[in-house]
């Protein structure tokens, strides 16, 4: 079996160091002369000084370390992360000196590699950063734990990656030695959006693993304290910067973005720290959304569930939604759409149809007859719509989770849901990778309606049985994790599944007996098959 990313970068680190020493040949000074400035004592951005990567090969070759430090340093950066990998990322030590000297006292510099020894920590201090990165998935505990406490004992903070469940093992043991050191103010934890075996990027990761690590303090009844956590990696506009400080995030570290554009580097900062900013004063219905899925799916990974996330939509009636939720639905949706003839309208009878379909649930799953209360989302086509305000009214209440935005894309609304796409061919693709641009970790993908059949062929609506092409499945899970809409039924839902493994299918028409009426029997299937997939 091939090796992965990860593990070749640090085999060919081990044989560098065998032949040319820790300081890979370069002049190291052998005392410290830069005071140590704080690593993210508040909320901000840690901008990185990065010529190339495995993923994206050269990305700014020719960049001068101190003079891209200062640009960052004028951008409003908390701090700057100087890679210093040379085999696959071109960095070196020299440009971690030229970074710290050109920072002098205005921002924290971390030292950013693949760090397997305590002479590395030693190193990094005495070149003048102010933190270091321990990537947790590559160390064992011990060795962790050891380098760690070397830079707490320097007077350095620790960058902590953490992506799997065995990391945060580690990660607490890490924290419990800072604790005991007197160093909880040295320790920051990082959640890297990208796999670092093959470099694939999944912008939930971060959220998810937050949710896990945040539940995992409060079950454990620890009394440590709650670490700073930061999103890193795949943040490649203002827009998606914005979002992730939305997220709650103590930080967020850009790489690709800032280096390939250092004159960007402040609409990334402010952007970032607008929405950290908004986010310390939230409204509860504000990414509600998001942090519930996430915990969803921590959920499931922990259970090790295999099957997909099941959205049964187009729901008219509670006895439909119940029995979805019964039988282990993740989410119900609920349309919104005048031309749809799956409708819930604007009056009060369907809000209270909505608040009853919530309450029982919350009763039924009290009382361990479901196994989790679904999340409640409403679709929507026109975001001005009479429906669409009766939507957000609702989730402002607190009755539906969030917003499905279906075929409107450019109006979609992060701090309320996720947008949906219908696609028939590749130019939508392009529409794909923009909503993934801007920050959208997740993205439902349906097949367009160009029938005519139902809303007079608006091709915003569904619900016609209509699927999306293999190759072009294949095409849409190349850009992001697999959410799949159109023509799903209980006969093709496991093919579809060993396939594609998508991680959530969205099945409408496919168990309905008419148009807003689910059938039993078909719904039952459903179900049945997918957990035999």
């Amino acid at each position: 079996m091939a090796k992965d990313i990860l593990t070749e970068i640090c085999d060919r680190r081990r044989e560098d160091i065998a032949r040319l020493g820790f300081c890979y040949g370069h002049e190291v000074p052998q005392t410290r002369k830069r005071p140590i400035v704080p690593f993210l004592p508040k909320p901000g951005t840690i901008l990185e000084i990065k010529r190339a990567s495995p993923s994206k090969g050269q990305i700014a070759p020719d960049l001068d370390a101190a003079k891209t430090a200062k640009a960052y340093i004028k951008a409003g950066t908390a701090a700057i992360s100087c890679l210093t990998e040379q085999n696959y990322f071109h960095g070196s030590l020299d440009d971690l000196q030229a970074a710290c000297r050109a920072a002098e006292k205005k921002a924290a510099v971390l030292r950013k590699d693949f760090l397997l020894d305590e002479e590395e920590v030693r190193i990094a201090y005495r070149c003048g950063a102010d933190a270091v990165l321990l990537i947790a998935r590559i160390l064992e505990e011990e060795k962790l734990v050891s380098m760690a406490r070397t830079a707490f004992e320097l007077g350095i903070a620790v960058l902590l990656e953490v992506r799997e469940d065995g990391d945060v093992e580690k990660a607490l043991t890490v924290l419990s030695e800072a604790h005991r050191l007197n160093a909880d103010d040295k320790i920051v934890l990082g959640i890297n959006s990208r796999d670092l075996s093959n470099f694939t990027i999944d912008l939930l990761i971060p959220l998810k693993l937050k949710e896990r690590i945040l539940h995992l303090f409060k079950e454990r009844k620890t009394n440590l304290p709650i670490p700073r956590i930061i999103s890193e990696s795949g943040i490649t506009t203002p827009a998606a910067a914005d979002f992730t400080g939305h997220l709650g995030f103590h930080g967020v570290l850009i790489g690709e973005a800032a280096a390939r554009n250092p004159a960007e580097a402040k609409r990334l900062v402010k952007s970032f720290c607008g929405g950290a900013k908004a986010a310390a004063h939230h409204l509860d219905y504000e990414f509600s959304f998001w942090k519930k899925l996430s915990a969803r799916l921590s959920e499931r990974e922990e259970q090790k569930t295999a099957r997909p996330l099941v959205k049964i939509c187009g729901l008219t009636n509670k006895e439909d939604a119940l029995l979805a939720a019964e039988l282990g639905a993740d989410i119900l949706g609920f349309i919104f759409a005048e031309k749809s003839p799956r409708t819930n309208a604007a009056e009060e009878k369907t809000a209270d149809m909505l608040r009853d379909v919530r309450s029982e649930a919350e009763r039924l799953h009290s009382e361990g007859k479901i196994p989790r209360v679904p999340l409640m989302v409403g679709v929507i086509v026109d975001v001005a719509s009479e429906l669409g305000n009766a939507a957000y009214e609702l989730c402002y209440e607190g009755v539906l989770d969030g917003i499905q935005f279906h075929g409107c894309p450019e109006l979609a609304q992060g701090a309320l849901g996720y947008p949906a796409l219908p696609v028939a061919g590749e130019e939508e693709l392009k529409t794909l990778a923009l909503l993934y641009s801007v920050g959208f970790p997740r993205v439902l993908v349906d097949a367009k309606n160009l029938s005519g059949t139902y809303a007079d062929g608006d091709a915003r609506y569904g619900g016609t049985g209509t699927q999306l092409s293999e190759s072009l499945v294949e095409a849409v899970k190349k850009q992001g994790t697999l959410w799949l809409s159109g023509g799903i039924t209980p006969e093709n839902s496991a093919p579809l599944t060993a396939r594609f493994a998508p991680e959530l299918l969205d099945v409408c028409s496919g168990i309905e007996s008419a148009p807003g009426k689910k059938d039993a029997e078909k719904l039952t299937n459903l179900f049945r098959a997918l957990q035999n997939a």
